[in-house]
């Protein structure tokens, strides 16, 4: 996949931010998103828009979401399988390929049009193949370079199509143009809603800055953030902390993210931000059923909007809730044998299977052997903010956070 496709963290550089939008600017996002005037109304845009948010680094995520906005013109067609042709293609001046999905008719809106070539992208590729229970094999026939055969079960069952309604489908076809080339984003049932990277970016601003209008003396500060023309995910805590203990100060943060084409539409999740002298600091990740409650919206893509508005009208349980975290996290039992946590994260780390055994930098960070008392519990955590200030693949720093959380908090890692 090509490198402009991938999440990537975005630069959170403080000299080229001034921590503040114009509600009338930000709302230029969704100016033409069909849920645009719902987000209007709740929100009343009108009444505030000359108002100003003031989050720290909003501005550089608003410059990121205008980029891909402008870009990338992301748009869907509804096509039948009997219409689609799937096939390799070469890369002119590479020994690379692409698998291409050629629509020979398709829908667009309600006009019918024929022949469009676009390159597959992301899971779209494996997703259409799932329909056949033919993933791994196909893409055994492209590795070893025998495409053609590949090709050759696809028409079979693309005849198939024409003559029978039975394996004859119609789908959601979610395309992007870029550069002028076309990519298939992903292939969904004609019932799925897509709220995208602007919607989720616009209404988790908007809803952090309903809170602090509610709730004075409440500041946001985005922590992180990562980015692409189908995913978002940004981190926001609260910038006033308070002492929890060994865990030294922390507030509550909020993770808003979003995926076109994986499983969650939208979330809203309740996260820990675990402070260090002079840095960002880390983040904790509760389990939704553990001894700390964590809080979560989560929306699937199969929620329709008028549902999804109305959970939007009260997050004070997801937002406010660093007394309660404070409160679980005194009675964590795990942080007595600090060094048997390093352990058990160095262990995941360097496991054959892991795909962090090749980063030797995260490596080194937890190799350093410490006393396994309590009153040592405090360089783990220092370990940890070092490793969360590692510069690696955004998937991969996002699976390292819920590692260390579940280590720390429970003792063990389980897949999420």
């Amino acid at each position: 996949m090509e490198d402009k496709f991938k999440q990537t963290q975005v630069d959170l550089d403080a000299d080229n931010s001034s921590g503040k939008i114009k509600i009338e600017k930000l709302c230029t996002l969704i100016e033409d998103h069909p849920y645009r005037n719902e987000i209007y109304e709740i929100f009343d845009v009108e009444n505030i828009k000359n108002e100003y948010i003031s989050i720290t680094f909003i501005d550089l995520i608003y410059k990121k979401i205008h980029h891909f906005l402008t870009n990338y013109h992301r748009y869907k067609i509804t096509a039948e399988t009997k219409d689609i042709n799937v096939f390799e293609e070469a890369i002119s001046g590479s020994s690379d390929t692409n698998i291409i999905f050629n629509f020979e008719e398709y829908k667009l809106s309600d006009e019918i049009k024929k022949d469009l070539k676009t390159i597959a992208l992301y899971d779209s590729k494996n997703t259409f193949l799932d329909e056949y229970a033919m993933t791994k094999y196909a893409n055994n026939l492209f590795k070893i370079g025998q495409a053609s055969l590949a090709n050759y079960n696809v028409q079979y069952f693309k005849e198939m199509a024409k003559n029978s309604d039975g394996y004859n489908k119609e789908k959601s076809y979610r395309l992007v143009e870029n550069e002028k080339v076309t990519y298939l984003r992903g292939i969904t049932s004609t019932r799925y809603y897509e709220y995208g990277i602007d919607f989720t970016f616009v209404i988790g601003m908007l809803s952090l800055y309903k809170n602090m209008k509610a709730n004075p003396g409440i500041e946001y500060k985005i922590k992180s953030a990562a980015v692409s023309e189908s995913k978002l995910e940004i981190i926001a805590a609260e910038k006033h902390t308070k002492d929890a203990g060994k865990f030294g100060k922390v507030s509550t943060a909020v993770k808003i993210t979003t995926n076109d084409l994986g499983t969650g539409s939208l979330n809203f999740v309740n996260v820990i931000n675990v402070i260090q002298k002079d840095s960002t600091g880390f983040f904790l990740i509760p389990k939704k059923d553990s001894i700390i409650e964590n809080n979560s919206l989560i929306i699937n893509h199969n929620t329709k909007p008028q549902n999804v508005f109305a959970s939007l009208t009260d997050l004070d349980n997801i937002l406010n809730t660093t007394d309660n975290f404070i409160k679980e996290l005194q009675e964590v039992r795990t942080i007595k044998y600090p060094d048997e946590l390093r352990m058990k994260i160095l262990a995941k780390i360097d496991s054959p299977r892991s795909n962090f055994k090749l980063i030797k930098r995260l490596s080194d960070i937890f190799s350093r052997k410490i006393d396994n008392e309590i009153n040592n519990f405090q360089k783990l955590l220092e370990m940890c903010n070092k490793a969360e200030e590692l510069n690696i693949d955004y998937d991969l720093k996002d699976k390292l956070r819920y590692i260390i959380s579940d280590i720390i908090l429970y003792g063990n890692y389980r897949d999420r």
